[in-house]
């Protein structure tokens, strides 16, 4: 049976390039936690500005989670990364797409398209999470608290 070396293991056993394990493959796991406001009328298409910053150089892993009030019938949600200098949209559901948050629940930051093909993606640049309430008008004063888990350098 072939035995195949990881691209970790073969940078660090890499003679020739003499290349280190880089932060986003090794390091602390930083954890990130914002709660949604008390008190919010939320719409349909509103943005929930999370306030969290996943540095340059960073992975974001697969287990991040939301945890969730019932936000009313045929509520969705997408987590997407938005870049911090000018709020350009990166991704509008990189971390999580499409996400039923109808019923209370909580639920596994994988479906979006940072993750597909089972392997996350480095940031390129600092980027803040959001997360838009989708294909329904939610109940005002629905709350939400997202876990956002990444390796790579310290901030």
């Amino acid at each position: 049976m072939a035995e195949f070396d990881s691209r970790q293991l073969t940078n660090r056993e890499s003679t020739s390039a003499r290349k280190k394990v880089p932060p986003y493959d090794q390091g602390r796991i930083h954890v990130e936690v914002a709660t949604t406001p008390a008190t919010a009328a939320w719409a349909q298409n509103d943005t929930w500005n999370t306030g969290i910053i996943v540095p340059k150089g960073a992975r974001i892993l697969r287990t991040g989670s939301l945890q969730h009030s019932a936000w009313g019938a045929s509520v969705t949600c997408d987590v997407g990364i938005r870049a911090l200098d000018d709020g350009t949209v990166i991704d509008v559901d990189g971390i999580a797409d499409g996400l039923d948050i109808a019923a209370a629940g909580a639920k596994s930051l994988t479906s979006g398209s940072l993750f597909v093909g089972g392997i996350s993606n480095v940031m390129t640049e600092d980027v803040e999470v959001y997360v838009t309430a989708l294909s329904a008008n939610p109940t005002d004063n629905a709350q939400a608290e997202i876990e956002i888990h990444w390796v790579g350098p310290q901030s």
